[in-house]
């Protein structure tokens, strides 16, 4: 089991991380339903991620809304970023953008978004 923890600030992440979370997750870039928090400049996503890497804590990116064809290589783009600062994962609510990163981002784990809906019988 693991105890998740929202993150709208770099006081949040440490007041997260200080209350026991396993995990927490963050905004950072223009794609997350997060858009009321204050989300996260790189810089800060980079100390974030530091910070609760030492104390043992994975740090989640969400990238979970509703992504158009256009805005596809942005958000990749904004996941690629997000990656190469070390999250540990990515929380995804569009399948498209799935598909994408899964192709361009092999290693980074997925996870599936609240806000993720199946649409077919199969799903």
């Amino acid at each position: 089991m693991e105890l998740l923890a929202p993150a709208g600030s770099p006081e949040a992440v440490r007041a997260a991380v200080c209350a026991g979370a396993d995990a927490v997750y963050l905004g950072y870039g223009a794609f997350n339903a997060r858009r009321n928090a204050k989300n996260f400049t790189r810089d800060e996503l980079a100390q974030a991620v530091s910070y609760c890497h030492l104390e043992g804590v994975k740090v989640y990116l969400t990238l979970n809304t509703l992504v158009g064809d256009r805005e596809l290589p942005a958000a990749a783009q904004t996941a690629v970023e997000a990656d190469e600062l070390g999250v540990d994962a990515v929380l995804v609510q569009d399948w498209g953008l799935f598909a994408l990163l899964r192709e361009a981002l092999p290693d980074l784990p997925l996870h599936a978004s609240t806000q993720m809906s199946l649409f077919t019988s199969g799903g």
